[in-house]
């Protein structure tokens, strides 16, 4: 149903005759993305566990960066071949070859639904419509100031005013849903594990900033004329293909040092490497900063293949055995929440209400990004997230978190 969703937005992008009707096509799209992205890792939850299950999930990451590899270089080379009114449509096109392809493999080798009685009333898994709409309401007006400099004064703190009352609507309307015997967007099992909520602020900040940080160093570049998109986009190929690495060697870093010292380095790495862009952007022409920009991939690449498969096993351990979809979805949410706010808040930055980027904005948003990161590797030193490595769910050499 998901690859059908996505694959429905794609072909609607693809053709699409306005900008309204590519923007609700690409809505479309995240709807199918979030379904299929959300189940494979509840099917990993559910197929593999202990160090098989983390052995998947290192996978996962790597065929991600696999994907940044040859995603942006191929679409780079596109838009540098054809027209530009025809290119952009070639681009929304690839990808869809590759869904058919997914939809064959998945039925040939995904397992079928298991035998189960018709689950009771209370045992239901309901979707919480107005839970969504909430949070999505939520996020929308904390992202409004960022993204509207004219929203100041007044108006910025009634757009502020009207976020935090969303969010005490939320609360109680969450609150009046679990009361009904429902299960609640937050579902109280998932939300009442300290290691699974710390798990999700270390893998939102992590992830959040990282796109963030992709995002306006890309930005920056492409308003130089001395650059094609080609070349930037190769210049994050070698990062992609180092996140490739790193995470098919992340069981043998975990075995060695332990699942909390291998979070500790990844995330240690990707805020010093976000600050040193961060110094190094008013102090370097734009050519040298291209540079050590590209260089710095390779580093963020290895960091992030390390972390992804191991917070997220962690994460998801803290997950019963009937919330595993649940819960996979769950981190799913708060990850793409924290990317569109922290993508909002850095891209701001840097462009600010000129829409020019400057080495001073960018220095100022890469710090943004470098914070981010700093505050989720004090969040990963949490006893309740480190003490998951000891838990019978991870396997015996991996317990030296």
């Amino acid at each position: 149903v998901g690859l059908g969703i996505f694959l429905v937005g794609g072909v609607a992008a693809v053709v699409a005759p306005t900008i309204v009707v590519l923007v609700a096509a690409r809505f479309v799209q995240g709807l199918g993305a979030g379904v299929i992205s959300a189940q494979v890792l509840g099917a990993i939850q559910d197929l593999f566990t202990g160090r098989a299950r983390l052995s998947a999930l290192a996978a996962y990451t790597a065929v991600g960066g696999l994907a940044g590899v040859l995603g942006p270089v191929l679409a780079a080379a596109v838009i540098v071949t054809l027209s530009a009114e025809v290119a952009w449509r070639v681009v929304l096109l690839t990808p869809l070859p590759l869904v058919v392809a997914a939809f064959v493999l998945g039925w040939r080798g995904m397992p079928g639904p298991r035998a189960r009685p018709q689950p009771s009333r209370s045992e239901r898994v309901w979707l919480d419509l107005p839970g969504i709409v909430l949070l999505c309401l939520v996020v929308v007006a904390l992202t409004l100031p960022v993204v509207e400099p004219g929203l100041s004064g007044v108006s910025g703190l009634a757009v502020v005013g009207a976020a935090m009352l969303l969010g005490l609507v939320l609360v109680l309307w969450e609150r009046r849903y679990a009361r009904r015997g429902r299960l609640p967007l937050f579902a109280p099992a998932l939300v009442r594990s300290r290691g699974f909520v710390v798990g999700n602020v270390v893998a939102l900040l992590w992830f959040g900033s990282g796109m963030a940080a992709g995002s306006v160093v890309t930005l920056y570049f492409l308003q130089s004329p001395a650059l094609s998109a080609l070349v930037i986009a190769l210049v994050f190929a070698p990062g992609a293909l180092a996140r490739l690495v790193g995470s098919l060697f992340s069981l043998r870093v975990v075995g060695r040092i332990g699942s909390s010292a291998t979070v500790w380095l990844g995330l240690g790495l990707q805020a010093a490497l976000f600050t040193g862009l961060a110094i190094a952007s008013p102090l370097s022409p734009d050519g040298l900063l291209f540079v050590v920009a590209a260089a710095a991939q390779i580093g963020l690449g290895i960091g992030g293949g390390l972390v992804e498969p191991v917070v997220r096993a962690t994460t998801l351990s803290f997950a019963p055995a009937e919330l595993h979809g649940v819960a996979a979805s769950f981190l799913q949410l708060t990850q793409r929440l924290a990317a569109t706010f922290l993508v909002a808040l850095a891209t701001g930055i840097l462009l600010t209400s000129s829409g020019v980027s400057t080495a001073a904005t960018l220095q100022a948003a890469l710090a943004t990004c470098a914070v981010g990161s700093a505050v989720a590797l004090v969040a990963s030193a949490d006893p309740a997230f480190r003490r998951a490595g000891t838990r019978a769910e991870v396997p015996a050499p991996l317990r030296r978190a």
